[in-house]
């Protein structure tokens, strides 16, 4: 196990401290982490907390509550954010949690993305430390609902910012069999995987593989949605990969939802409307998109949050909710 160094950092008046957890493990991070190391090194008032386990964010947490961060930054990719934000909610290592920022440590970083943290991790940092010493940071602060997910698992809620059931499972198996084993850029690869997925299922003539298992979904008080699906999605993020923005727009929830159907053709006019502006307009039979506080799934197949894949607990329902917020850093 990697021991977890942490830089000393110098106060002073002028100066507020900033902490940076950085996953050592993820993709970006085994090959841009010096360059990160390096600015922090000469930025005094930066701590810098390394790990490989993701078990060891507790501690980092700990050590930069202790410290009073006026800005907590996350440097690794959406697993390692969700790993962050579930011990900073069901942890409560700080009386008042400092913004958050994140840097594009991982593979996928769609979270990092939504957040304009484009660009190599040292870069977006030291745009974030600039923000911090010219006393700008507090123009870029958004409020981001996040998604809890409660599995009956056992396990506290996990939060997290995307989630997604039936053939966005399917794609990041997919994903992790042809195209991250491979030498294609991970952006290109997403896209691929889109393509391949939304094709496969729009437009072949056999039943598509991608498809859910019978499921029953429970939007808020008044919706419900029972059958197989091919897309079932939720998040409350602004924009996907590919800048897309495949959800709802009415209701006044934080819970952005987007369902398809598995019936003939009803992927395929998903599509068309997607391109044509008409996604949330409900003139597609079989498309159900909502913003909601809560939802409830009665159903067998695996779900994914951030990327991390889940499996229901002997029939028990899974629930989302979107009642907590934090600060974020949109650059």
């Amino acid at each position: 196990m990697l021991h977890a160094p942490l830089k000393a950092a110098q106060n002073s008046s002028s100066q507020a401290l900033i902490g940076v957890l950085s996953n050592c493990a993820s993709t970006t991070n085994r090959v841009h982490l010096s360059q990160v190391r390096a600015l922090v090194s000469a930025n005094p008032h930066v701590f810098h907390f390394e790990f490989e386990n993701i078990d060891d964010i507790a501690e980092g947490l700990a050590m930069m509550a202790d410290a009073g961060v006026a800005l907590l930054i996350i440097n690794g990719g959406d697993g390692t954010i969700q790993a962050t934000l579930s011990r900073i909610i069901n942890d409560k290592p700080f009386t008042v949690v400092p913004p958050l920022a994140i840097l594009p440590g991982g593979k996928t970083n769609m979270i990092a993305d939504d957040l304009r943290a484009k660009g190599k991790p040292d870069k977006v940092l030291s745009r974030l430390i600039r923000l911090v010493r010219t006393g700008k940071l507090a123009r870029h602060l958004t409020r981001r609902h996040l998604i809890g997910l409660e599995m009956s698992d056992g396990h506290p809620t996990r939060y997290g910012m995307f989630f997604g059931g039936a053939a966005i499972v399917n794609g990041i198996l997919w994903s992790r069999n042809h195209i991250h084993t491979g030498n294609l850029p991970t952006r290109l690869g997403h896209a691929v995987a889109i393509v391949k997925l939304v094709l496969e299922t729009a437009f072949s003539a056999k039943p598509s593989p991608m498809r859910s298992s019978h499921t029953k979904i429970t939007l808020g008080d008044d919706q419900s949605h029972e059958g197989e699906f091919n897309v079932i999605l939720a998040t409350t993020l602004s924009r996907l990969l590919m800048r897309l923005r495949p959800f709802g727009r009415k209701g006044d929830g934080p819970l952005q939802i987007s369902l398809i159907q598995s019936r003939p053709g009803v992927m395929c006019r998903a599509l068309f409307a997607l391109l044509t502006g008409r996604f949330d307009k409900g003139t597609v039979k079989g498309l159900h998109t909502a913003r909601v506080d809560d939802i409830t799934i009665h159903g067998p197949d695996p779900v994914t949050l951030d990327g991390e894949i889940y499996y229901p607990n002997d029939g028990r329902p899974i629930i989302l909710q979107g009642n907590k917020a934090l600060n974020f850093v949109r650059l």
